[in-house]
Parts: structure tokens; C-alpha cells; sequence
């Protein structure tokens, strides 16, 4: 079969299973597998396609007919201009989260803090902890994760991106995982660091039950947030509180309804310059704040 005639065949299967994105996912497809882009496609559509690679083009398809991410299938996928091992087992990497790396990297070059120490909860894939670190080359970033099936891919990305990030394996609710951060010389305290960032699960019971066939591909622990889906941004503003410096940032991605609900939170949990960012659709995506100087009773 020749080129443009598999190429006809790959997009139409797609249209014909639901795939809104046929045309985008087929040229994804092509150019992943076949080395085909759009200027080989108009050059030789003409080229005959040997019949191995034909078959595992046709496969790829199959499984993106039947649901499975483009992004699982592709092995990679880009956040922030740098490639991101993915698979299943691990959140894949989103444009809205850029806007979570972008506000923090605005945070910190405005105030001319080229060299901050950040934690990244819930990093999965690690895209943000590997963005601010390569954005931001003298912090020091940690990397904190759950699940082992997220572990090796942060521990690939890390490594693909020559990115110096230290790794934390544990629940981000755990009370235990901030003696990580103990102050070796004050016993009893904590290392103050300059920021806390995280896109945790922000799902409610009720969007859970109604995702798409896709996303129902994704890990369940990086997506559920809880019933109403606000249980990680109560945990994560008090307790890790504890380690942050005065004044030290914390940001959260979160859902696009989520964003009275998350400022309010963090409000009472001792923070102040509460703000609110939209993302490129013009939705709520990013909450932040900062650390109020001296202990604040967290109020319900």
C-alpha cells in the first residue's frame, strides 16, 4: 500500500471510532512510526509502504481506536519544549500544567531568586520539577511520588532531561514524609524551603464516574481528589505548611471549578496573596499563595 493511501485509511478508521483528534493523532501516528510528516506525505505519498511497518502503523491504530492515549502508544510526549517518557501507570503530561510552571517561574525570576529550593508533590512524570529545575538551574528541586508504577518514569525523565533533582518516594498526606526535611542542626525543626508545588488529584467521586474512555486509561491514584475534590489541597496547605519559609510560595493546579473553593482553603490554612491564573482556554487552573510569617491556627 502506498502512503497517502494508508494515510486515507488510518484517519478515516480513527473518524469512524470517535476519535475527535483523527487527523492530529494520524500525523502523530505517521511521524512516530513511519518517519512521515506533513512534507513527506505531499513529496512521496506516492512511496510504497513495506508491509512490517504497514502492520505496525495499522496496530497503533487499533489501539487508539479502541481508547488507549495517543500518548501512551507514542511511548513520549512533549511538556514545556523538552520530551517525557509516558506510559500507563502515570499521569500524562498536560498544556494546562504549563501554567502551573510558568507562574512559578515568573514568582521566583520577579523576585530575583534565581537559586530557590522547591517540592514537587504528586510529580509523577516529573514534567514540573524537571521544567523548574532546567528553567531554574541553581535550585534545588525534590520530587516527591507515590506510586511505583509513576516511579520509573520520573526516574527516566530525570535522567533524559540530565536534570539534578532529588527523589522522595511517599504520600504527600503523610505526616512522616516532611522529616525529609529535618534540620540536622535544630532538633525538632524543619529545613525551611521556598516553595511547594503541586498538581495533585483534583477529581470528585462524581467526575470520576464520568470520564472518557481515554482518560479512564490514566492512573486512578493521580486522578481522584476525593468526594468533593479538594481532599489534597486541605492536606497539602496545612501539613507541609510546616516546612515552608515566611513568605514562601505554594501552587497548586486545579480544577477549573475548583478555584474559590481552593483560595478559600488556602486562606485558612495561613497563606495571603491568594491568586487565581487561567489557563489558555480562559478556565481557572492555578492557585497560589504565600506563607503567612509566624504560626497560624489553620480555621475550618
Amino acid at each position: 500500500m502506498i502512503l497517502k493511501d494508508l494515510y486515507d485509511l488510518t484517519e478515516n478508521m480513527l473518524l469512524a471510532a470517535g476519535v475527535e483528534t483523527h487527523k492530529f493523532d494520524t500525523d502523530c501516528l505517521f511521524e512516530d512510526i513511519l518517519n512521515a510528516d506533513k512534507v513527506t506525505m505531499t513529496l512521496h505519498g506516492d512511496r510504497e509502504v513495506p508491509e512490517n511497518e504497514a502492520d505496525k502503523l495499522m496496530s497503533a491504530a487499533e489501539k487508539r481506536c479502541c481508547g488507549k492515549p495517543l500518548q501512551y502508544i507514542l511511548g513520549r510526549w512533549e511538556f514545556f519544549g523538552r520530551p517525557f517518557y509516558v506510559g500507563e501507570g502515570v499521569l500524562i503530561p498536560r498544556p494546562d500544567t504549563e501554567v502551573l510552571a510558568e507562574k512559578v517561574l515568573e514568582h521566583f525570576k520577579s523576585q530575583g531568586n534565581f537559586s530557590p529550593e522547591i517540592c514537587d508533590l504528586c510529580s509523577g512524570t516529573g514534567c514540573i520539577a524537571v521544567t523548574l529545575k532546567k528553567e531554574l538551574p541553581k535550585a534545588t528541586v525534590h520530587a516527591v511520588e507515590l506510586s511505583s508504577e509513576a516511579m520509573p518514569y520520573l526516574i527516566k525523565n530525570i535522567r533524559l532531561n540530565e536534570a539534578d533533582i532529588k527523589i522522595i518516594k511517599g504520600d504527600v498526606t503523610d505526616s512522616l514524609l516532611i522529616e525529609n526535611f529535618a534540620d540536622q542542626n535544630d532538633i525538632g525543626e524543619y529545613r525551611k524551603i521556598d516553595a511547594v508545588v503541586s498538581n495533585p488529584p483534583y477529581l470528585t467521586d462524581k467526575e470520576m464516574g464520568e470520564l472518557s474512555k481515554e482518560v479512564k486509561c490514566e492512573p486512578e491514584l493521580a486522578l481522584r481528589g476525593g468526594a468533593d475534590g479538594l481532599k489534597f489541597y486541605r492536606i497539602i496547605a496545612c501539613l507541609w505548611r510546616e516546612i515552608l519559609k515566611d513568605g514562601g510560595l505554594i501552587a497548586f493546579e486545579i480544577g477549573w471549578e475548583q478555584g474559590e473553593a481552593v483560595r478559600d482553603i488556602l486562606e485558612k490554612s495561613g497563606y495571603e496573596n491568594v491568586s487565581v491564573h487561567k489557563d489558555y482556554a480562559g478556565n481557572d487552573r492555578v492557585v497560589m499563595g504565600t506563607k503567612k510569617s509566624g504560626r497560624v491556627r489553620a480555621t475550618s
